[in-house]
């Protein structure tokens, strides 16, 4: 599993080929991923967070949540919106950080499997985002800092990337984890509170560790 600072490295390194439509979908998408380490997880875990566009009252609800786990490693939910009903793409992850399984689906609909390719034959890529920073300069800065999300206060790690490119185009990315929060990447971060990029941000609303309810069932199927 990577470390959250070079994962940051590579989502603020990739930049949008098709103009100002893509780039902005480009940016949402970005804003609204997690790095987080399997290993730290525990059923039950869950944290809810809101991304939002500058300039705009509307806010979108992205969700993530532990609803099994077994020797193989833990399943988590990462529940997303979608039209016209949201979306759940539900993961298997050894606690080492290797992907096993990847299925998505409406909630308490049917499953679609999407990786490994249920059809057999050669295996598809691991559903991992990767994106070709080589000729950029990566620079990251790490600080003590303390914010308020939703109300609540909390003493953050904030770690700010930027990359800046030969054309000095730059993309850059800020960060506040804490400890309280679960979905960490590093230990010592803790999970994120907020996030900064572009014209996005995601910030957190709810989190905390319940009894797990999966939304989308994997059924074995019928002999």
């Amino acid at each position: 599993m990577r470390r959250p600072i070079a994962a940051l490295l590579l989502v603020a390194g990739c930049s949008s080929p098709g103009g100002a439509v893509d780039e902005l979908a480009f940016e949402k998408g970005m804003a609204s991923k997690l790095a987080f380490d399997p290993a730290f997880l525990k059923a039950g875990d869950y944290a809810l967070y809101y991304v939002k566009m500058a300039g705009e009252a509307r806010v979108e609800p992205y969700k993530w949540a532990v609803v099994a786990e077994d020797r193989a490693g833990v399943w988590v939910e990462n529940k997303v919106p979608a039209d016209p009903r949201p979306m759940i793409i539900k993961d298997k992850m050894e606690r080492g950080g290797k992907f096993l399984e990847r299925w998505v689906g409406e909630p308490g609909g049917i499953p679609g499997q999407i990786y490994p390719s249920p059809r057999g034959g050669k295996p598809a890529p691991e559903p991992e985002a990767r994106r070709d920073s080589s000729t950029a300069q990566a620079q990251s800065k790490v600080d003590v800092d303390r914010i308020v999300v939703g109300g609540k206060s909390y003493d953050c790690t904030r770690v700010t990337t930027t990359l800046t490119y030969p054309d000095r185009r730059m993309s850059k990315m800020v960060n506040w984890f804490s400890k309280e929060v679960p979905f960490a990447g590093q230990k010592d971060f803790g999970g994120l509170v907020k996030r900064q990029f572009g014209r996005f941000s995601m910030e957190l609303a709810l989190f905390g560790n319940e009894a797990p309810r999966a939304e989308l069932e994997i059924r074995a199927p019928e002999k």
